[in-house]
């Protein structure tokens, strides 16, 4: 049976166990039989069989021999790591980066190519460009392609309805991939990616709630709720946060409004601010790590930040001011108790992510403010890549 009563037929029960054994081992990483059937509640017949089927399609394997409780030592089964590899796209840059992963997330292979331009035929052929050089190095049978992209999109129809960066104002990518390569193909918001990434590959045990805000060109938040992916009713509209307006003095938004978060922690902003420093104070730290202002990057920020670069400094505070009121916002709502910083502020450090959490506890409630916790993500780069091939992970083999 399952939760809403449902009799399952043969097929569906068959899969239904599959999966469920699957995301014992994958989550254990070694475990038995007996195992198997204590935690799954299937019989030893039952859950042995299902180990069997699983060994036939490569998807578990013996590892040898664990420790006795008195009898026979049972035989350990893990879900082997390479089994299936899965290929995990980030389009939310002005490179577009892709990688071959395999199912514990360690990057096989990775390529990527330079965005030339905004025309919607053109970045398509760049994405396709890009994904045929992905499948030929897969060593392993190819699980699905996971895209994690900026804007507005559909998951379940596979449709991209807005990706101002991409040129693409409504295009059918599902379908398109799909057609070309004869894989599953998911796509997934990129800050709802980095949340996923963090969630299956990066988050503390007993963490089942958190909200994931990315800075990239723009800032988005990933929200994950009771360890399930929370899009919004509108295609992917619940990550949007850097269209809310911040301040009544800020810059005019691509959006319309001013002042809006983007405006100010999004990283051109940033460059800009870094861009503005270096011109007036070209002996800083800032500026003994460039040889001129173009070569300024969110990570060179991030160093003079950690080298304490005082106008860098104050740049980061400004950023860790208005990122925490946005933060101070999502949590008031969701009452997460864990807020992780990805895309290029991760780099600026704990120090950074300190600051954000104080800015939450000055302007959320008390006796809630000190449960919430503000860290920077450790998946780097990769975190709407690791993502985009989480969603596989979820949807095709039901291990997280």
């Amino acid at each position: 049976m399952i939760p809403n009563g449902k009799k399952l037929t043969r097929d569906e029960a068959k899969s239904h166990n599959q999966r469920l054994v699957l995301r014992l081992i994958y989550q254990n990483g070694e475990f038995s039989r007996a195992d198997v059937a204590r935690a799954s509640g299937l019989t030893r017949t039952t859950a042995s069989a299902v180990v069997s089927e699983l060994m036939e399609q490569g998807l578990v394997e013996e590892i040898g021999l664990g420790p006795s409780g008195g009898g026979k030592p049972p035989t350990l089964l893990q879900v082997p790591p390479d089994a299936r590899h899965l290929i995990g796209l980030d389009l939310a840059g002005t490179v577009l980066e892709g990688a071959v992963f395999n199912l514990r997330g360690q990057a096989v292979h990775r390529a990527s190519v330079d965005l030339a331009t905004g025309r919607s035929q053109d970045s398509l052929q760049q994405v396709l460009d890009l994904l045929d050089r992905l499948v030929v190095e897969a060593s392993q049978p190819l699980l699905g392609i996971g895209v994690g992209l900026p804007g507005v999109i559909d998951s379940q129809l596979g449709v991209v309805y807005h990706a101002l960066s991409l040129g693409w104002p409504q295009l059918a990518l599902g379908d398109i991939l799909h057609q070309r390569y004869q894989l599953p193909v998911y796509l997934v918001n990129d800050s709802q990616g980095a949340a996923l990434a963090e969630y299956t590959f990066a988050r503390e045990e007993n963490i089942h709630d958190m909200a994931v805000i990315l800075v990239a060109q723009g800032v988005s938040a990933g929200i994950i709720l009771g360890g399930q992916l929370y899009r919004g009713r509108l295609h992917s509209g619940a990550s949007e946060i850097g269209h809310v307006r911040v301040t009544d003095e800020g810059y005019p938004c691509v959006c319309g409004h001013d002042g809006c978060l983007d405006t100010i922690v999004g990283e051109q902003a940033v460059l800009q601010g870094a861009r503005t420093i270096y011109a007036r104070r070209p002996d800083s730290a800032l500026g003994r790590l460039v040889r001129n202002a173009d070569e300024i990057t969110m990570a060179t920020v991030a160093t003079a930040y950690q080298q304490n670069d005082p106008a860098v400094l104050a740049l980061g505070s400004e950023m860790a001011h208005y990122l925490g009121i946005a933060a101070a916002n999502l949590y008031s709502v969701l009452n997460v108790p864990q807020i992780v910083l990805a895309g290029g502020v991760a780099a600026f450090g704990p120090y950074f992510a300190g600051a954000v959490e104080e800015e939450i506890r000055e302007r959320t409630l008390p006796w809630l403010a000190d449960r919430v916790t503000v860290r920077t993500s450790t998946l780097g780069e990769d975190a709407v890549e690791l993502g985009a091939a989480a969603v596989l992970l979820a949807n095709e083999l039901g291990v997280v």
